[in-house]
């Protein structure tokens, strides 16, 4: 139900031009990412993550996030590949979870779900950060609730993209 509304829901953003918007920060050493809504200065929901591993750190710096897309598909990188993946197609199924949000190395990096409860905590990924995802919805629903996405559209990949109605920034250190 959650999900539904999620995709299909909005009442349109509130946003001026000098909206500071959200801030999300990720703290690599405590596998913790906060997120604050800058213009009013409320909190918002902190969530176990994993990240990645001493390999394929997480990288550090800020990004701007600019869409969130539910049924994200997935392409394996070469480890996956070596080991036998396949690529998924749009899906709820896939190893990003439900959805994901890009923020580095032109998408190839994302907040995502599909968090393993056992992982979460640990470097363990290839450079993403993975949530559960329950704690991503609860964390996509506190932006909703706040102006934060704008109407979806359904890629031709059946991907359903929303995107930020207003400016989100991850700041990774």
């Amino acid at each position: 139900m959650i999900t539904a509304c999620l995709v299909l829901c909005w009442a349109g953003p509130v946003v001026s031009n000098d909206d500071p918007g959200f801030e999300l920060v990720l703290d690599r050493a405590r596998n913790l990412l906060r997120a604050r809504d800058v213009r009013s200065g409320e909190e918002g929901p902190v969530l176990r993550v994993a990240v990645g591993s001493p390999a394929h750190p997480t990288p550090p710096g800020r990004f701007r996030l600019g869409r969130v897309i539910f049924r994200p598909s997935w392409r394996p990188g070469a480890f996956a590949l070596d080991a036998g993946a396949r690529a998924i197609g749009a899906s709820l199924r896939s190893p990003m979870g439900v959805a994901k949000l890009p923020f580095a190395e032109n998408g190839g990096i994302a907040l995502h779900g599909g968090g393993d409860p056992d992982v979460l905590g640990k470097p363990v990924s290839s450079g993403c950060v993975r949530a559960a995802d329950a704690d991503l919805l609860r964390l996509i629903v506190w932006l909703e609730l706040r102006d934060g996405l704008a109407p979806p559209r359904v890629e031709a990949s059946g991907e359903i993209v929303r995107d930020l109605g207003r400016t989100a920034r991850l700041h990774v250190y």
